[in-house]
């Protein structure tokens, strides 16, 4: 850490037994019917790297610049029920996703905020077999960046104004997720 700046960077392991995970297998000892529903996966095991990191006065003064990268690669290491899902990426678990965010404060009540989000594509299914991401029950990629602008009224009021999805991605994380949404709120806190 210094004093406008924070970095951190993280490595991890993990071995899990018993996940209970969505899976295809046959209901009953014998049968060659597979029927998809969640029970336990003998074990899974992966790791991977995520680096965070922070500024205040990034380039010019009051505007703070804030991110993340997860990589993660975690996959299906034994599977009694369902031997095809063995050495196959974890479902619904894309290895890479990142996050950058420019908040600029240009005067004390106000600030304006762009935001970029970033998810690689993902399986839906155990034994990774599903190919194609961008239809229903897919999990699509997608770089998406938001623009909201704020006001601050008093201590419990604020306003914002703001766009969702302002490249208009289309892309789908089981169901297609909204495009380009406007928005406006007026928020209380305590």
């Amino acid at each position: 850490t210094w004093p406008d700046a924070s970095l951190r960077v993280s490595l991890f392991h993990e071995s899990i037994r018993d996940a209970l995970l969505s899976q295809s297998a046959p209901l009953a000892a014998g049968s060659s019917t597979l029927y998809t529903y969640v029970q336990n996966v003998d074990r899974t095991r992966g790791g991977g790297i995520e680096i965070v990191g922070d500024r205040s006065d990034f380039l010019i003064r009051n505007l703070q610049i804030s991110g993340w990268a997860t990589y993660a690669e975690v996959k299906v290491d034994k599977d009694t029920a369902f031997a095809a899902a063995v050495g196959k990426d974890i479902p619904q678990l894309p290895r890479l996703r990142a996050s950058l965010v420019l908040t600029y404060a240009p005067a004390p009540r106000w600030d304006v905020t762009l935001a970029a989000r970033y998810s690689g594509p993902a399986y839906a299914t155990i034994d990774n077999s599903d190919r194609v991401h961008d239809v229903y029950t897919g999990f699509d990629g997608f770089t998406v960046i938001d623009l909201h602008v704020r006001y601050r009224l008093d201590a419990h009021w604020s306003a914002e104004a703001g766009v969702d999805n302002l490249n208009d991605a289309a892309y789908f994380i089981y169901h297609p997720f909204p495009q380009r949404t406007a928005l406006l709120t007026l928020k209380y806190r305590l």
